[in-house]
């Protein structure tokens, strides 16, 4: 590599305002490192040697640099060793913080390191009597930091506070996995990232250091968070679709490369990323109205019915010659939805009957390998489309799951209903993002706010806890102002980016959805979980909101799943402002921790000895 410049993420200030940004600082600690220049490793090595922090580092650059012994003096030799066993001891979960506050807590590293570069695939809890523990915590620098090991007993008397029960035999739905959106909003911020940059951002969400998203929803035509209006037929009345865009030379210019380095860094990863389409908007010739955006009631001309399954299922066929099989399908976005943006406005009955006419006829003759997803709307309009929908014989055969958005609150009810009525339905949390209306008041920029990672992780906990496969973040990453969106429909992202100043932000969202997505493989069993003994009422942490909020005034919140490896993962999430001790207690042994105030805890339990 060339350039001698060093590009970290590192944290820049308080939790709550911006958040972590790259910068060129060599002193504070990395969230991911980029390989250096041998000559810069050489200087550096020997000044770390003497610092546990420092070999840690510079050790995990040597793991990423590809050298040449000749480069190196014989006497650093040794210093380069110690950094490669630091290196390893780090990556295999030999190295722990020191115990400090809260009783399990570890201290917080003084830099404020993030411990992102846990391989996600070769993870190993503690040892057969110890669990592994990773911490992130408002105001104290914690994001992601793995803590000390927390021996693990046999069952103890506890009355100190509540007690978490796993029970692994009681396992439910398998994970799908944890994902996000690559609009053409996020592919046009993410063209004008230098390229260290983007590497950086493709392997936080998608690599082996990563985060290790498994799901990338993906948009047919134009939506909000595009450009503008497009499509792939702007014939009127070609209805036979013989002007059909076969090279979507549109989402060839930005938008279909940032899908491919996605999916490629996930199979480095040995992870599949998961495609899952939405159409927001038939071509405006096909709708009544005439336009893109909004919608009439109802949405397509009567001839248009079967013309619109036959495009979906070629833009399908025309991004699998491009190297981008798609896995499943939604019907369509927020059907019942009519916003300024692209829309097409569909009841549940409507839904049901073009399932059974005509999209499912057509997927299933052209694309049968594609699932399909129902609803895709509000949760709290789950039920009143799977009912239509499932209720039809001749529709049910062609849905493979349902899909739905956080927008009017928790709903875990519908939920929870939905796979008792239909167990063997995939239920995926398609969407959820912070729209400005949420955002403080005043606020004309996105900005760090602590709260919105809590109800990330709230709603994930709630959706798996009543039987959600899966769960996606809307765009991977936008500009400063939370777009661009051509209708003016600004959201908050997990990593926002300062493209005038080339840095990026992290936001809290990023850190709370890595406790569930680094940890809980895909094909992990769900396993129950409960929650025995909280005080009646915890001080909140925050007030509660129309949706994505979590007050902490219940005390803690739970998930747990079962991997394939046989380890089990416990997720422990505390809003409330005040500490909470607690027991975990798992398959008649148990452990004491303490979830501090505005907290979220990952545990790793070893896999069962045979």
């Amino acid at each position: 590599m060339s350039s001698s410049a060093y590009f970290a993420s590192v944290y820049t200030g308080d939790d709550d305002e911006q958040g972590f940004a790259f910068e060129d600082d060599l002193g504070r600690s990395p969230l991911f490192l980029s390989p250096m220049p041998m000559s810069d490793l050489n200087n550096a090595a020997f000044k770390g040697c003497d610092e546990a922090h420092g070999v840690q580092a510079i050790s995990q650059r040597l793991c990423q640099t590809s050298w040449r012994k000749a480069e190196i003096p014989h006497k650093r030799l040794i210093c380069a060793v110690v950094a490669v066993s630091a290196s390893l001891t780090a990556l295999f979960g030999l190295h722990r913080s020191a115990p400090g506050r809260g009783g399990s807590s570890g201290a917080h590293s003084s830099a404020r390191e993030f411990a992102a570069g846990i391989n996600v695939v070769a993870l190993q809890g503690g040892s057969a009597a110890t669990v592994s523990v990773f911490r992130s915590a408002k105001g104290v620098g914690e994001l992601l930091h793995q803590l000390a090991d927390l021996e693990l007993k046999p069952d103890f008397e506890f009355r100190d506070g509540p007690t978490i029960d796993i029970d692994t035999s009681a396992q439910s739905q398998e994970i799908i996995g944890f994902g996000g959106a690559i609009t053409e909003a996020s592919a046009s911020v993410f063209a004008k990232l230098k390229p260290h940059l983007q590497d950086e951002v493709i392997e936080k969400y998608f690599g082996l250091s990563g985060l290790g998203l498994t799901i990338g929803r993906v948009h047919i035509n134009s939506c909000d968070f595009a450009l503008g209006n497009y499509d792939f037929d702007g014939v009127p009345d070609d209805w036979e679709l013989k002007h059909f865009d076969h090279n979507l030379t549109h989402d060839k210019g930005i938008l279909i490369p940032l899908i491919a380095r996605a999916v490629r860094k996930a199979e480095d990863a040995h992870r599949r990323l998961r495609l899952l389409a939405t159409p927001w908007s038939p071509p405006a010739w096909m709708k009544q109205s005439g336009e893109m955006n909004s919608s009439s009631q109802p949405c397509l001309k009567d001839r248009a019915h079967r013309p619109w399954a036959e495009y979906i299922a070629t833009w399908i066929s025309d991004m699998k010659l491009a190297g981008l099989p798609i896995w499943a399908l939604t019907v369509q976005n927020e059907p019942t939805n009519n916003p300024a943006w692209e829309a097409c406005l569909t009841t549940p009955e409507e839904e049901a009957k073009w399932i059974a006419q005509h999209l499912g006829p057509v997927m299933s003759k052209r694309h049968p390998e594609v699932a399909i997803f129902a609803v895709d709307d509000q949760k709290h309009l789950l039920l009143d489309f799977l009912y239509a929908v499932m209720g039809r014989e001749d529709a049910a055969k062609y849905v493979s799951g349902a899909a739905f958005h956080w927008y009017t609150g928790d709903w875990f009810d519908r939920v929870k209903t939905a796979h008792q009525q239909w167990p063997n339905l995939i239920l995926l949390a398609s969407e959820a993002t912070y729209e400005r209306r949420m955002w403080e008041q005043g606020r004309t920029e996105t900005y760090s706010d602590w709260r919105f990672g809590e109800g990330y992780a709230h709603d994930i906990i709630g959706d798996l806890n009543t039987g959600t496969a899966g769960w996606t973040d809307w765009n991977i990453i936008l500009d400063k102002s939370g777009g661009p969106n051509h209708v003016g429909n600004v959201c908050d992202a997990a990593v926002v980016a300062d493209v005038e100043q080339q840095k990026l932000f992290f936001h809290p969202q990023f850190f709370y959805m890595g406790h569930f997505s680094k940890f809980i493989l895909p094909g992990s069993k769900h396993v129950a979980s409960v929650v025995e003994g909280a005080k009646p009422e915890y001080e909140q942490g925050t007030a509660a909101g129309p949706y994505g909020t979590c007050t902490g005034k219940h005390g803690l919140e739970t998930t747990a799943a079962l991997r394939p490896d046989g380890q089990l993962v416990v997720v422990v999430l505390n809003c409330a402002a005040e500490d909470i001790s607690f027991k975990l207690r798992a398959d008649g042994s148990a452990v004491l921790a303490t979830a501090p105030q505005r907290s979220i805890t990952t545990f790793v339990f070893p896999a069962k000895t045979k």
